[in-house]
């Protein structure tokens, strides 16, 4: 076998002076052709050195030619894929990039949302402080006197009005309570006034429950003629002792 491929490869060797002098002795129409015909053998050629350069090396050489046409691919993939993964990381930096521009955003504008929320605390807290302040004075200044004809339990348009905007304020205000005082003249027996003034005190209480406001804020005491201002009188100071007495007071 060794000596076929070192025949041909003197064959081959040989072969440019056969053809050196075929190439003085032709033609120009000839020279033409064999110029067409020069690349066509020179990579058959090569082709054919490359082979007999395989089958002269053996087994071993096909081995290291074939290592190293695998090594030459193996790198070529890594470098690609390097490459693409280059390209990859720079891509996502930028993206990381602009999530963490958004992100100083967003934090910012949650910082300044949690300052206006602690200043809108901070003004309610105060806000509260001086309504709790003025519900007190009010609390403790407030009396309502509403006077009644005699023996009578009818409460008059005026102070219907004013028990209307009573029971306005104590349904907006639940720690705020209203005491509720009837009396009566000294005229009459002692039942049938404590009677009166009990009819007097429940046509008062009805009328703010009716507008809404809660049982649990109203604190009823009938008096009867016991707290009267004018006993022994006959005149219209009377007037003042038929009355139902509301104050009212604030609790925590």
């Amino acid at each position: 076998m060794y000596k076929k491929a070192l025949s041909l490869s003197l064959l081959i060797v040989s072969s440019p002076a056969i053809m050196a002098d075929n190439f003085y002795s032709q033609s120009p129409a000839q020279l033409n052709a064999s110029q067409t015909n020069k690349s066509q053998h020179e990579a058959t050629s090569g082709g054919v050195g490359l082979v007999v350069g395989a089958l002269a090396a053996g087994p071993l050489g096909a081995i290291i030619g074939g290592s190293m046409g695998v090594l030459v691919g193996n790198q070529q993939s890594k470098a690609e894929t390097i490459t693409m993964q280059s390209h990859a990381i720079s891509e996502l930096e930028q993206e990381l990039s602009q999530i963490t521009i958004e992100l100083d955003k967003s934090e910012k504008t949650l910082q300044t949302a949690h300052a206006n929320i602690e200043k809108l605390e901070l003004s309610q807290q105060q806000f509260s402080k001086k309504h709790r302040e003025d519900l007190i004075q009010f609390s403790n200044s407030y009396q309502f006197d509403i006077y009644f004809l005699t023996n009578g339990a009818m409460i008059n348009a005026h102070a219907q009005q004013g028990l209307n905007k009573l029971a306005e304020l104590l349904r907006n205000n639940p720690n705020i309570h209203a005491d509720i005082e009837a009396h009566s003249d000294w005229r009459g027996t002692n039942d049938a006034n404590n009677q009166l003034a009990s009819q007097r005190l429940s046509a008062v209480s009805n009328q703010l429950a009716q507008a809404g406001t809660q049982s649990n804020q109203l604190l009823t005491t009938n008096y009867g003629e016991q707290s009267n201002e004018h006993r022994g009188s006959w005149d219209e100071a009377l007037f003042y002792d038929r009355r139902v007495t509301i104050t009212l007071r604030y609790f925590e």
